[in-house]
């Protein structure tokens, strides 16, 4: 968690949110590590979720006077909980405005999300319903 008390409430205000919210994003976009994909189609459900979440994170930002890629600064368990949403951007090349676009790409860069997402990789069980039949194209970040 962020070390100043202030920013500390509002990283675990903003991942309650995160945690019991956004159910359109949830439901139309399954999170894939493994592909990515052209032509998805957000609703307009999807798109309110998205737009809330940038809400989010230009608040969270602003509030803490965050410099770099981070939510509130150094890297915390609010940029955690956000990494699934990150991916889900990614993965259906969802529209969001260039602050949380580069949000993204910072998380698709990171070393440790590269690590988790090589871990998922690796995983051979493919959960059903997780694959979605459009046409793919190569993973937006790193490999």
């Amino acid at each position: 968690w962020p070390s100043a008390p202030r920013h500390r409430g509002l990283a675990r205000t903003l991942v309650g949110e995160m945690h019991s919210g956004f159910t359109a994003l949830r439901a139309a976009c399954p999170m894939n590590l493994r592909r990515s994909y052209v032509g998805f189609a957000a609703s307009e459900a999807v798109r309110a979720d998205l737009a809330r979440i940038e809400e989010l994170w230009a608040f969270a930002r602003r509030a803490s006077g965050a410099e770099g890629p981070w939510l509130f600064g150094a890297y915390s368990l609010a940029d955690v909980f956000f990494a699934p949403v990150a991916t889900r951007i990614a993965t259906y090349g969802l529209p969001v405005g260039e602050a949380a676009g580069a949000y993204v790409a910072a998380h698709l860069a990171d070393p440790t999300f590269l690590e988790w997402r090589r871990a998922g990789l690796a995983e051979p069980t493919i959960q059903p319903g997780y694959d979605l039949d459009l046409p793919a194209r190569p993973w937006p970040g790193p490999a």
